[in-house]
Formats: structure tokens, sequence, C-alpha cells
């Protein structure tokens, strides 16, 4: 009776601790997503500055800040780009392997995605 007790026991507990990393994930994942959200429009903000700007033909003093100009937005750009495509990878797969992953995936899965959070929220910025 007492060793039914203790596997009732660590089976439960064992399914708690997998629920609240579930949580943790679905969290993660949703922090993901809004930043790859903004960081596509962003993007598209970038594009639009590109395309849409035209400076006046008969001013040759402004050439460097034209090309500051330019290099800033390709560099907005590319860097928001490279978010959208990190964050849709990053939460693609973390979430592939919780699902498919062997035991201690999850965990695994939720500790990768942590240590990426902040690379991701540094590159947005």
């Amino acid at each position: 009776m007492l060793a039914a007790d203790k596997l009732l026991l660590q089976s439960s507990l064992k399914q708690n601790a997998i629920q609240l990393k579930e949580k943790e994930l679905n969290l993660h994942n949703t922090n993901f997503g809004s930043l790859g959200t903004q960081a596509a429009v962003l993007a598209g903000f970038a594009v639009t500055a590109l395309i849409e700007f035209s400076p006046p033909p008969d001013i040759h003093e402004t050439r460097y800040l034209e090309i500051a100009y330019y290099v800033c937005c390709m560099l907005s750009l590319v860097t928001n780009l490279y978010c959208v495509a990190g964050s849709t990878v990053l939460s693609v797969f973390a979430t592939n392997l919780a699902l498919r992953g062997p035991d201690g995936s999850v965990e695994r899965a939720v500790e990768g995605m942590h240590e990426e959070r902040r690379g991701g929220v540094i590159l947005f910025a």
C-alpha cells in the first residue's frame, strides 16, 4: 500500500511539473510570436521607407546623409527579417521538440526558448 501511494505521488508530481512546463512553453511561444509579428511590421515600414523616399535632384550636399539613410534602412530591414525568421524557427522547433521528443524534452525546449529569448529581444531592439 505504501509503495502504491509513493508511486501515485511521484506520478502526480511529475504530471504537475509537466503541466507547469507546458504553461511556460506556451508563454514563450506567445512571446516569440508577438516579437516576430512586431518585427515583421517594422520590416514592412523599412521597405516602405526604402521605396518611397526620393531626395530632391538638385541638392548634392546631402549625399552623405542620403547614404546614411539608406544604410540605416537596410540595417533595420535585415535585423527585423532575421528576428522574424529566428522567432519563427525557434517557435516551430521548440514546440516540435516538446511534443515529439523523448522524455525530458519539454524541459529542454523550455530552457532553450528561455536562453534564446534575450538574444531575440536584443536583436529586436
